[in-house]
């Protein structure tokens, strides 16, 4: 198996604007050997040209790709040994699944005897054996999924680059190819790194998630820790659904308090290093404000109410820019219009500098 590292690598594709902003600006994270790594962002964060560079079919203005300890940047793509996957599946129409399937190994001269038992195999494992015959016209989205993947699995390429592959199809499909996708990585033990906008693939399939904006990246860490501990305000609005309440506060004398109208005041207090920030964003995910109970107490006209079966998400309005986002277990009789008072455990907020929008520790 081998590691995938990225060290350092930017790209401007030049274009008719003086000011071209880069599509990667020093971009460094490492995929080590038999990994699932997603890379998570909005379109046009710069992910896909990145997936692009490691497979050699672009080039870095600056930077190094390895792939084990070997420094790849002038080896061409197709002596790389990855295997990608496109989100538009890039299967010849005219060619059966079985000829798609080995169509690279043919290019190779690989041995027929060697092709069929390759082919053979990896037909069982995707539960394509009885389509091997037919065009992919005619099969379904999920399948045509499948024959994208039988390709990259008959290369025995330890590492497979994905490009959104499950973009195309429905939501129940998704769910299942997510499953499938992962117990094949695990059971093949390969290196994935995997393209997606979509945080729910990244969050439930991945080892370590990369989250990226414009270019950069915002953080690199396991699912859990960037729910739990997101390093920057970006990252919090963007994981999780809905994402990460973020409402603007003053920190000064040992408290924060809120900018609404009755200026709450909540006993946090921020490390010494960060002691000198003033204004800061509060952090508190939906599913930490709760009816009753206790900790801080906060009041707020309920302006939405949306019932989703297991829970309700209330969006309460306290006087402030955004509304703070609830989510309560069950049915909730709460109607549009009603007051409603609300606890959060000072232990589950978190602190953002407004200016930087960068995690601060807490005292």
């Amino acid at each position: 198996m081998s590691a995938v590292e990225i060290r350092d690598v930017s790209k401007t594709f030049k274009g008719s604007a003086a000011e071209t902003p880069p599509a990667l600006s020093r971009v460094s994270f490492r995929a080590e050997a038999g990994q699932f790594l997603a890379l998570l962002g909005p379109s046009g964060c710069g992910k896909s040209t990145l997936l692009r560079i490691i497979a050699g079919l672009e080039h870095a203005d600056s930077g190094d790709v390895l792939i084990g300890d070997r420094r790849v940047n002038d080896v061409p793509a197709a002596r790389r040994q990855v295997a990608m996957v496109f989100q538009s599946y890039a299967l010849y129409p005219h060619l059966s699944v079985a000829e798609n399937i080995v169509f690279g190994l043919k290019v190779r001269k690989v041995a027929p005897e060697e092709r069929a038992k390759r082919l053979k195999n990896a037909a069982a494992m995707l539960g394509l054996a009885d389509y091997l015959e037919r065009k992919p016209s005619q099969l379904s989205g999920g399948q045509r999924q499948r024959v994208a993947l039988g390709r990259a699995i008959v290369g025995q390429s330890q590492i497979v680059l994905m490009d959104e592959p499950l973009s195309n199809l429905d939501a129940k499909l998704r769910q299942q190819m997510r499953e499938e996708l992962r117990a094949l990585q695990r059971e093949l033990g390969l290196t994935v790194i995997y393209v997606t906008h979509d945080q729910i693939e990244a969050m439930t399939m991945a080892d370590r998630v990369v989250v990226m904006r414009r270019g950069e990246i915002e953080q690199c860490a396991a699912p859990v820790e960037l729910y739990q501990r997101p390093a920057t305000t970006v990252v919090a609005a963007f994981i999780g659904s809905p994402p990460m309440n973020l409402l603007p506060a003053v920190a000064a004398d040992g408290a924060v308090t809120l900018r609404n109208p009755e200026a709450t005041r909540l006993p946090l207090e921020l490390a010494p290093a960060d002691a000198a920030t003033r204004e800061v964003l509060l952090g508190v995910r939906a599913e930490h404000v709760r009816l009753g109970g206790a900790g801080i107490a906060l009041a707020g006209t309920a302006r939405s109410i949306e019932y989703h079966g297991a829970d309700t998400i209330a969006g309460l309005d306290l006087g402030l820019p955004d509304k703070l986002m609830a989510r309560l277990p069950g049915l909730v009789e709460i109607a549009v219009g009603q007051r409603v008072e609300v606890r959060i455990d000072p232990a589950d907020i978190a602190l953002f500098s407004a200016a930087s929008g960068r995690r601060l520790e807490r005292g």
